[in-house]
């Protein structure tokens, strides 16, 4: 297992989307926003264009956070990148626009921000967005704050990632428990669970923390909430709305 200990996440919070709780999600004005409010980690998610461009958007679908129509894979970039991004979160932001990876990268380097980057697995789709990520992330290398944590919901995404790199730092996600999480962990050398905060509890807590692993929670909202699972071992939350000024491992319940 890759060592957890590469993985610094200070304060213990990552900003979900970048912080969009005050700009739009997965734009580059909430990647601002989350730099202006002390965050030095944030999260987004990346799939493919249909011409196999990298781009940061959540949803297979553009309909709710642009205001077009279809599945991302069905359109090129050089038409994606005229979408408004912005307007459905609030008129100010109607100049927001749909990101390559390459793009968010640069900026998060001049802004001092790591990066959680969470790969959309596309059935017969894996292979390439894997292949293009790493080759973005390849021109990258000497630009990181810190390396960045690839995760993904697809076993088969994680499984070429680990492929394509002896050293990157993998996240497991687990949105359900899975009784098998250890071995799949071991096999991916991952050196994080970043895991639903609705189905954690101490015991499972416990369980991940005693394998030499960090420990990462979504969506986390609440401030009590926040408390008490650091009070359990955890050593980040993503959240949308909490800010770093907020949480403090020092203020465990």
């Amino acid at each position: 297992m890759r060592h957890s200990a590469n993985l610094h996440i200070v304060p213990p919070i990552i900003a979900h989307r970048g912080a969009n709780h005050l700009a739009p999600e997965n734009t580059l004005a909430a990647f601002l926003k989350a730099s202006e409010l002390g965050f030095t980690w944030v999260e987004f998610d990346v799939m493919l264009s249909k011409d196999a461009e990298v781009v940061v958007i959540h949803d297979e679908e553009l309909s709710r956070t642009t205001n077009g129509v279809g599945a991302v894979i069905d359109y090129p970039l050089s038409y994606l990148e005229t979408l408004d991004a912005g307007s459905w979160f609030d008129s100010r932001f109607s100049y927001s626009r749909i990101s390559t990876l390459q793009t968010v990268l640069s900026f998060l380097y001049q802004h001092k921000l790591s990066a959680n980057i969470e790969i959309k697995g596309l059935q017969g789709c894996n292979e390439l967005v894997v292949e293009k990520v790493f080759a973005i992330l390849n021109k990258h290398t000497q630009h990181f704050m810190s390396p960045p944590l690839i995760s993904s919901f697809s076993l088969p995404v994680l499984q070429l990632a680990r492929q394509k790199s002896a050293d990157i730092m993998l996240g497991f996600l687990m949105d359900e428990w899975m009784l098998d999480w250890e071995t799949q962990c071991d096999q991916l050398q991952c050196v994080a669970v970043n895991m639903n905060h609705q189905i954690l509890n101490r015991e499972r807590a416990e369980a991940i923390k005693v394998t030499g692993r960090q420990l990462l929670a979504y969506t986390v909202n609440d401030l009590s909430r926040a408390q008490q699972l650091y009070s359990w071992g955890v050593d980040a939350v993503f959240s949308d709305c909490l800010l770093p000024e907020q949480l403090s491992k020092k203020s465990k319940v």
